[in-house]
């Protein structure tokens, strides 16, 4: 996908970091692709659009024109996110701005991202609520999404953390629901879905609610083996000795 770029920024930026073209592609590209960015306002790698924009100290959303290009940046953050590599998604997602995307669905993904790196990076539960409530009442596209399971497991999550243990428990309870319906729907990747799922079961754990964490265990080990996949079969696995013995 090529992007249609404002290249005059990349090379201000370059510019003042007192850079050559050369030092700017060094370990991202070749000097000719800098001089195309540049002079031509267009790059056909989002990967090094991406790479540039961070040497660069620049938001990818001053930079890219095409509206499409978030579907790639925000699936680095969400490897990250899935990962519990919030740090780095933090980085990832400081380099966006959020006053520039221009769908309901990057917007309500948006939010959900920022909740969770407000709850883990910042410490700050009331404004890691107010994101996952954004992302739930003005940005959902659809009735039933991944994103909004997400949203509700960060809200419960975010109870858990105040000790609001009811509360958290209901919330937990609504993202296991609305992620068996997209489940079921089939429309997203089944390893993306069994990321969430091991986080609501450990949820569950962490909260004791083990009758709750097993099914939903032999439940996801299961469609593993229907569909031949491995896929975090061994930390389900150690998830349900836990609850096992836990249980007692």
């Amino acid at each position: 996908m090529t992007m249609v770029i404002t290249g005059a920024l990349i090379k201000k930026a370059r510019k003042d970091k007192g850079m050559s073209q050369v030092q700017l592609a060094e370990g991202i590209c070749t000097q000719a692709t800098i001089s195309s960015i540049e002079n031509q306002n267009t790059c056909s790698s989002v990967d090094i659009l991406v790479n540039l924009c961070q040497k660069l100290d620049l938001k990818i959303t001053d930079v890219a024109k095409n509206t499409r290009y978030g579907d790639k940046v925000f699936s680095y953050i969400e490897d990250d996110m899935r990962n519990h590599l919030y740090a780095d998604a933090n980085r990832q997602i400081g380099r966006i701005d959020c006053k520039k995307l221009n769908t309901r669905y990057m917007l309500g993904k948006y939010h959900c991202y920022r909740g969770f790196i407000e709850l883990y990076i910042n410490d700050d539960i009331d404004e890691a609520i107010f994101n996952f409530n954004l992302q739930l009442t003005q940005y959902s596209a659809d009735e039933f999404t991944f994103y909004q399971a997400w949203s509700n497991l960060g809200i419960g999550l975010a109870y858990q953390k105040l000790g609001k243990l009811d509360r958290a428990e209901g919330f937990i309870d609504s993202s296991a629901k609305i992620l068996a319906k997209v489940k079921k729907a089939g429309k997203h990747d089944m390893i993306v879905i069994v990321d969430l799922y091991v986080d609501i079961i450990a949820a569950y754990a962490e909260l004791g609610k083990y009758d709750r964490a097993l099914p939903l265990i032999h439940e996801i080990l299961h469609e593993l083996t229907e569909q031949d996949l491995i896929y975090k079969v061994d930390v389900l696995a150690e998830l349900e000795s836990k609850c096992l013995y836990a249980k007692g």
